[in-house]
This record gives structure tokens, C-alpha cells and sequence, in this order.
């Protein structure tokens, strides 16, 4: 993605007259007037994924340990390397790639909004994660002597800003429910800045999952949010998430998405008699998502909750992830999916014969999604429905 994404998510965090430069090693920042801000982009200025404060060097390890939660051993100890070498001051002298922000007397940014909120003055890293359409600026927000203080969104065009106010929402109700081992963050603030966005909310650990029993426990946890708001049973036509994703995918502007999509539905709406439970879910329950902990499941990212579902949808979301993660074309791991229906959605209560329907509904829903907010266009490979959503579905649809 080079360093585009970082700047234009930059520059909305340090608006005009404010200037963002990126300066690869071996070049200088133009001269400017005003205070600077200078920030590490890692791993590089050709490919930046996060860019954390140069000093105070307490801030800047901690914003590179609060990115995302490592997937491996190896990703663990390369994030515990790379602290330890920003906070000694080693990675500095490595890493030397930078983003300048150039403040004029008189303005401020974000973070200084930050600051205001939180009541004492923080330092921000920048993230803003792969090509998708609803990638956004997330901003560690820390305080000088490196205490992670809350995480910030802010969106920045129409469907992240939605993504948005979806989050202090569901936050906000989830907040109100007794969970048991799940803990989700608490928002902070809530609201517009510069016309935009704004979420605020309490920092939970990013860390590797850890115990013996992750699965089971990850598995617990989903049944725990499938029942936040209760569990019912309904025919699938009277489920609120089947006529809002039937609206959607009536409502694509693209034909040739369209018509594969409304295909499929129609097919699936030879069910719509059948009954099944349904509940909420998380909405992108990912590996980068969650974190088992001694005592608890940490799950952060909630901006697709939604409740009116067929109970099971979390798990078959992670199922589907973790396998493309892992190296699996999305066709390849689609297939799998419906074939493992049983097995992965046995703990919710799904009855066996109706766990590959509930599959099925699942990667119809996920497809009219991705077209709606048309992933394709943003660059995300499995936006690509016609590669492997729309055959899967109809191959299924026809056997």
C-alpha cells in the first residue's frame, strides 16, 4: 500500500495548515515553521504499517506492543524485541525511516483533542491496517511515561464514520449486560471531530492468547455474546438480519454482483419457514480480535455487532478467517466451511440438519456486505465475490 494510506490517515489527524511528511532514510524533512512531531514508521517508509512516537522512547515501545495481538511465538518475541530496542533507543538508530508532522504556532491535532479528553498530555501511534474499505485511523493514545491510556477511531468518509457510531453503540449496550468471562472496552468519548467520528474507549491488553483450552474457551465466549441480548427461536423470515440483508443486496448498484447475490438469496429463501435460533454476534470475530487471558476473553472491535441472527455466525466467521490467515485460498476455505458446518456450530445449539443452511446464510450475508461496502474496489482480495463466494454458493445451491 506504500505510505499513502498513513499520510492521508495523518492528515486527517493533523489537519491543515498542518504538514505530514514522510522521510526515508538517508533524506531530510523539509524545513518548516512550527513544532514538529516526529514519528518511527515500521517496519519502513516503502510500507509503513504503524507509525509510533520517536520519544519519549517509554511511549513509543508501548504503542509498538499495542498494535495487534501476536499470532505465533515467534510474532510475540519479534514485539517483545522490537520494545525492548525502541525503549533502549537501539530501534531508533535501526529503524530509521520517519514521519514528520509539522504543527504551525496555533494549531493542534487530534492528539491534542486527546489530551483535553483524557486529561493529561498523551503522545498517539497510527495505524491503519490492509486495504479494505472500512480501513480507518485506530490511534494508541499514551501518556508520557508510557501508560497506555484508551485507544482511538475516527472515521474517515461516510461508511467508517457509520462503522463508527455502530461501535459507541454497541459498546454502549454490551456495556449494560452481564457478559460473565468476556470483557469488552468501555468508551470514553464519543462524538465529531473536525466533521468526523470519534470514538474513545478503555484499552484492553493486546496479547497472545494463552492455556491449554483456547479453543474451548474462544467457543464459550461466543456463546456467551450469541445470548447478550437473548436467544430466541424464529422462522428465518422473521429475522431482522435476513429482510436488512435481502434490502442490501436488492440496493447494489452493481449488476453483475447483484444478480449472483439475488440469485443465491432467492435460493436460500425456500427456508425462510425454518426455524432457528437466533441471537447476535460480534460481526468480524478474528484472531487480531480477541485475546484469552488467565480469567477472561478480551474482545475488541465491535463495530459490526448486530443482533437479530442466526445464532453460530461468530464461529463460523473465525473458522472462515483463520483459515485464509493461515494460507487457504477463500474458496478453498468457503468449501471447508460448509463441509465442517456440523461440527463447528455443535456448541450453539444448532440442530444437525440445519447447521449447512446456517452456513450457507452465513457467506450470503458476508458476500452482500463485502459488496455493499465494495471491498473490491478497496483492494481487498476477498472482495472478489465472483472468485469464490458466488461459485461456492451455487454450486451448493445446485447439489
Amino acid at each position: 500500500m506504500g505510505a499513502e494510506a498513513l499520510l492521508d490517515a495523518a492528515r486527517l489527524v493533523w489537519p491543515a495548515p498542518a504538514t505530514v511528511e514522510v522521510v526515508p532514510h538517508g533524506t531530510s524533512a523539509r524545513a518548516a515553521p512550527g513544532p514538529v512531531r516526529r514519528f518511527v514508521l515500521l517496519p519502513s517508509a516503502a510500507d509503513p504499517k504503524l507509525a509510533v512516537p520517536e520519544r519519549p522512547r517509554r511511549a513509543g515501545s508501548t504503542v509498538a506492543g499495542s498494535a495487534t495481538a501476536p499470532g505465533s511465538i515467534g510474532a510475540a518475541l519479534r514485539t517483545k524485541a522490537l520494545r525492548l530496542a525502541l525503549r533502549s533507543g537501539l530501534g531508533g538508530r535501526l529503524l530509521r525511516d520517519r514521519m514528520v508532522v509539522t504543527m504551525p504556532e496555533g494549531t493542534s491535532g487530534l492528539d491534542d483533542a486527546l489530551g483535553e479528553i483524557l486529561g493529561e498530555p498523551v503522545l498517539v501511534g497510527l495505524r491503519v491496517g490492509p486495504p479494505r474499505a472500512n480501513r480507518k485511523p485506530v490511534l494508541p493514545v499514551v501518556a508520557t511515561d508510557g501508560r497506555l491510556l484508551a485507544y482511538a477511531k475516527l472515521g474517515m468518509n461516510p461508511l467508517t464514520d457509520r462503522l463508527v457510531e455502530a461501535e459507541v453503540a454497541a459498546l454502549s449496550r454490551l456495556g449494560r449486560v452481564d457478559l460473565g468471562q468476556v470483557v469488552v472496552p468501555r468508551v470514553l468519548h464519543a462524538g465529531l471531530w473536525q466533521g468526523r467520528q470519534l470514538l474513545v474507549q478503555s484499552p484492553l491488553p493486546v496479547r497472545r492468547s494463552s492455556g491449554p483450552d483456547l479453543d474451548l474457551r474462544i467457543e464459550q465466549a461466543m456463546v456467551v455474546v450469541a445470548g447478550a441480548e437473548r436467544v430466541t427461536q424464529a422462522p428465518l423470515s422473521a429475522m431482522p438480519w435476513w429482510t436488512r440483508t435481502f434490502v442490501a443486496a436488492e440496493e447494489l448498484p452493481d449488476v453483475s454482483t447483484r444478480e449472483p447475490l439475488l440469485d443465491i438469496g432467492a435460493a436460500l429463501a425456500e427456508h425462510a419457514d425454518r426455524v432457528l435460533p437466533m441471537g447476535g454476534w460480534h460481526g468480524d470475530w478474528n484472531p487480531g480480535n480477541c485475546a484469552v487471558v488467565a480469567d477472561s476473553v478480551l474482545v475488541w472491535d465491535w463495530e459490526r455487532y448486530e443482533t437479530g441472527v442466526p445464532v453460530g455466525f461468530d464461529a463460523l466467521h473465525l473458522r472462515l478467517q483463520s483459515a485464509i490467515g493461515a494460507g487457504a485460498t477463500p474458496r478453498l476455505a468457503a468449501t471447508e466451511l460448509l463441509a465442517d458446518a456440523r461440527r463447528v456450530l455443535a456448541a450453539f445449539d444448532v440442530p444437525a440438519a440445519d447447521a449447512g443452511l446456517v452456513a450457507q446464510l452465513y457467506l450470503w450475508g458476508l458476500g452482500v456486505r463485502y459488496a455493499t461496502d465494495d471491498q473490491a474496489k478497496a483492494g481487498a482480495a476477498i472482495g472478489r465475490l465472483g472468485e469464490w463466494l458466488v461459485p461456492v454458493l451455487t454450486a451448493e445451491k445446485e447439489s
